[in-house]
């Protein structure tokens, strides 16, 4: 791995999208992420200060939209508050769970998510965004002793021996979260992730909660207005989009791999009910989506 490369620029750019939720007036406001704001460069830095002012949020907003097409912010913000609430219930519920974020990039839920205080989160993603990441947390002097930070580079290392390495339970429940991850890996790199989590997850209560994109973003013509100028938006920041999944045939796609799908949900179908309480218009994209997934432990 090459430990001297720069951070993920997507992963800055997700922080951006989630800081821009964070200086919304709380009643209208997905979620808070009190930290995002510390991992981005200074002209992103202004921008999500900008889009707490009420006359100039719109500008600040538009700009970003006006970049990466009307899709990917809205999309970014609900899947997630749906990664979020789905993490927090099984957490409760399990009280014993272990949290492994994979391809962690700049989130922040190990410190900003009550349930996560006192559950050991393992983060895994390559060193030099975590590295970045861990300049931050030491700077804003979050209490980190319940996260480990792993390095990993998912088309090549072995995921197994990082975790176990790491000092993951395996007999303990495990939610595993891997999120806006897949669309930048080779199939094959995702299968072996998968069959890997099962090696991993000796206990009946693990669960895998995944997004995707559907296959046909990729596509040209694609049914999604916006698919062109996005996976265009990723292309350009070097990290193009390469692996998706098609809808109607995901519930088979994750049995065949030893996963039950509890829900696969868009992120425009979320939004309707959680931008309507809200009072706001906007809508996620269709082509995003999250899965929630029991995984079958597998026997060896």
């Amino acid at each position: 791995m090459d430990v001297d490369a720069p951070s993920s620029f997507t992963a800055e750019t997700m922080a951006l999208q989630r800081a821009f939720e964070s200086h919304r007036p709380s009643k209208s406001r997905l979620f808070s992420d009190p930290y995002a704001d510390a991992f981005l460069r200074p002209w992103m830095r202004w921008m999500a200060a900008a889009s707490g002012v009420p006359v100039l949020r719109t500008v600040a907003t538009r700009l970003f939209d006006a970049k990466t097409g009307p899709g990917p912010r809205p999309s970014a913000i609900i899947r997630t508050r749906v990664i979020d609430d789905a993490l927090v219930d099984i957490v409760e519920r399990h009280k014993d769970s272990q949290v492994v974020i994979l391809g962690a990039g700049f989130d922040t839920r190990a410190y900003r998510l009550s349930a996560l205080a006192m559950a050991r989160v393992f983060e895994l993603d390559h060193p030099a965004t975590q590295r970045a990441k861990r300049e931050v947390i030491v700077r804003l002097k979050l209490s980190s002793g319940h996260v480990v930070h792993a390095p990993i580079n998912f088309e090549h290392d072995d995921l197994y021996g990082v975790l176990t390495g790491a000092g993951i339970h395996p007999n303990s429940p495990i939610v595993f979260v891997w999120e806006g991850v897949t669309n930048y890996l080779s199939a094959r790199a995702v299968d072996d992730t998968l069959v890997t989590l099962r090696r991993i997850s000796r206990n009946p209560n693990a669960v895998l909660i995944i997004t995707y994109v559907d296959s046909r973003a990729l596509d040209e013509p694609s049914p999604f207005p916006e698919a062109r100028r996005w996976t265009k938006a990723v292309r350009d920041a070097g990290e193009p989009w390469i692996f998706g999944l098609h809808p109607e045939s995901v519930s088979r796609w994750f049995r065949e791999r030893g996963y039950q799908v509890r829900s696969d949900i868009s992120t425009k179908d979320a939004s309707w009910q959680l931008f309507a309480d809200l009072h706001r218009a906007e809508r996620g994209s269709a082509l995003y989506r999250v899965v929630v997934a029991d995984i079958t432990p597998l026997n060896e």
